[in-house]
């Protein structure tokens, strides 16, 4: 017999989970729907800067996000334990002291999370997991989480069906002070992967012009410029080309990170002394090595510490938020 269409209960919650997103987030971004079909993403988030009550700029910086949504979700206690630093080895657990927080628990299917694996860090996927029940949207970026929890600790986790997340009650749209912070170090992601490739350029160059190698290789471009010699005025010249290169790069304004407004003044001063003929050249060359050792070693700050932010582990909690738990001895 024939049944009128009807709409699954399911759908209806969808709907409720991305008013509620929409609800929770600056209204001067945009929030588009892409799940027509849904292959894992089911938002692109794009981030404006509001300039005035009229006006808002675009940043040119996009979230992915997976939503889910839940009648009522639990939130328990959790022990967090200092883990060592997983970009260099696996999961090693230091069980003499710990943090315990507020925590929420979400069953999230293997097959999402492997296809978010492939896609590497180089754009933030987040989840968002709507509690219909409070209006509570909590959060995690899908990519780091990968990275520094499940393949450390679960590096077989793809042959399992489902994996359990762990996500800081903390990890909230309606705590604005950490969800505003969390979501614009998120869209930067991109800027900043880019910008450190740059750098890296850039440092291998300067090496070349002041014929200082930090490898024991002999290269075939060695050979080519072997004997050649730049002079003063086109080294400088090419140096504060790449600063023109780097200087107006919004990730400076990223004050979340406090490294990186700090950095920006070096830049500055270096650039004085290379628009000043009578600058001591040796001090130049050196504040220049200096500057873009700093300027390399922000990739490595990010991969060691920044992609930490915002996850269930001891030392997110001690970066990542307005103020740090208490940390308990277990002896």
């Amino acid at each position: 017999m024939a049944e009128i269409k009807r709409r699954v209960f399911q759908h209806i919650m969808e709907d409720s989970s991305y008013h509620l997103i929409r609800e929770l987030l600056p209204k001067e971004w945009v929030i588009r729907e892409f799940n027509r079909p849904d292959y894992g993403i089911d938002l692109v988030i794009e981030l404006f800067n509001k300039i005035d009550e009229q006006y808002s700029e675009t940043l040119g910086e996009y979230i992915y996000v997976q939503v889910k949504s839940v009648k009522s979700i639990e939130i328990t206690k959790e022990k967090i334990y200092n883990v060592g630093n997983v970009a260099k080895g696996g999961w090693k657990e230091d069980r003499s002291k710990y943090a315990e927080i507020d925590v929420i628990k979400y069953v999230f299917d293997t097959n999402s999370l492997y296809t978010i694996q492939s896609l590497g860090a180089s754009v933030s996927v987040l989840l968002f997991v709507a509690d219909l029940a409070t209006g509570n949207v909590y959060f995690v970026c899908l990519n780091d989480y990968i990275d520094k929890i499940l393949l450390p600790k679960q590096p077989d986790y793809a042959n399992q069906g489902t994996v359990t997340l762990t996500i800081p009650a903390w990890n909230n749209l309606q705590n604005k002070p950490v969800a505003n912070n969390a979501m614009k170090f998120y869209g930067k992601r991109a800027k900043l992967l880019a910008a450190f490739s740059k750098f890296s350029y850039q440092k291998n160059e300067i090496a070349h012009a002041f014929m200082q190698k930090d490898y024991p290789v002999i290269t075939y471009r060695d050979e080519l410029e072997k004997g050649k010699e730049q002079t003063r005025e086109d080294t400088a010249s090419m140096l504060l080309y790449f600063i023109g290169q780097i200087e107006g790069l919004d990730i400076w304004e990223h004050a979340e990170w406090s490294v990186l407004p700090e950095t920006k003044k070096e830049i500055q001063t270096v650039k004085a002394l290379l628009s000043d003929e009578k600058s001591n050249w040796n001090e130049v060359k050196n504040r220049v090595l200096i500057l873009w050792h700093q300027l390399t070693n922000l990739g490595t700050m990010y991969e060691d510490l920044c992609r930490e932010w915002f996850l269930p582990k001891l030392i997110s909690l001690m970066t990542s938020y307005p103020t740090s738990p208490e940390i308990i001895n277990a002896g």
